[in-house]
């Protein structure tokens, strides 16, 4: 399997399988790693490029050494001269991304804090709704629990009348049914 082919299938849908296409990865060429390295380290660059021609100088006989050496000193100061200008064309982008980060960041902010005070409004609104509602709630349920009670009071004291009606009666038979016995 390469770079660029891709093994896991993709669910687009219910019973759909779709297999991803195979996408090419841009591979930075040497160049672009190479500028890359000297923004990321453009002292080390300069030190290195000191380092080289020194361990040039070397190696080289004493009539040669000193046209390199100027011609080093040249390159070792338009490697230096570049990397300043890099450095502060990097210095400048972050700047400015960084103002725009943080004007992007203020405009957030100022949105969010919109957003959260229409939600307060409608959360505190929606609160003395609720509480309006579970209050009228409870008063009639009040009032029915109310007329409740009082039609079963009024029940029970009927039937407790009725109970002791009965009751009387029956008494009044038993005291009678025991004296014809007794007679």
């Amino acid at each position: 399997m390469s770079k660029t082919e891709s093994s896991t299938p993709i669910a687009a849908g219910k019973g759909a399988n779709v297999v991803a296409l195979p996408a090419k990865i841009a591979e930075p060429t040497p160049s672009d790693k190479v500028i890359a390295f000297v923004k990321k380290h453009p002292v080390l660059t300069v030190a290195g490029g000191v380092a080289v021609g020194v361990a040039v100088n070397a190696l080289l006989p004493r009539r040669v050494s000193r046209r390199i050496v100027a011609r080093t000193l040249d390159l070792a100061e338009a490697a230096g001269t570049a990397s300043v200008v890099l450095g502060r064309k990097a210095g400048d982008k972050a700047h400015d991304i960084g103002i725009d980060a943080r004007k992007q960041a203020s405009k957030f902010a100022d949105s969010a804090e919109k957003v959260s005070d229409l939600a307060i409004l409608n959360l505190e609104k929606y609160g003395l709704a609720a509480v309006g509602a579970a209050s009228a709630l409870g008063r009639a349920t009040a009032r029915r629990a109310s007329r409740l009670g009082d039609a079963a009071a009024d029940t029970a004291n009927r039937l407790g009348d009725a109970a002791a009606v009965r009751s009387t009666k029956v008494l009044h038979m038993a005291e009678d049914l025991k004296k014809r016995v007794r007679s």
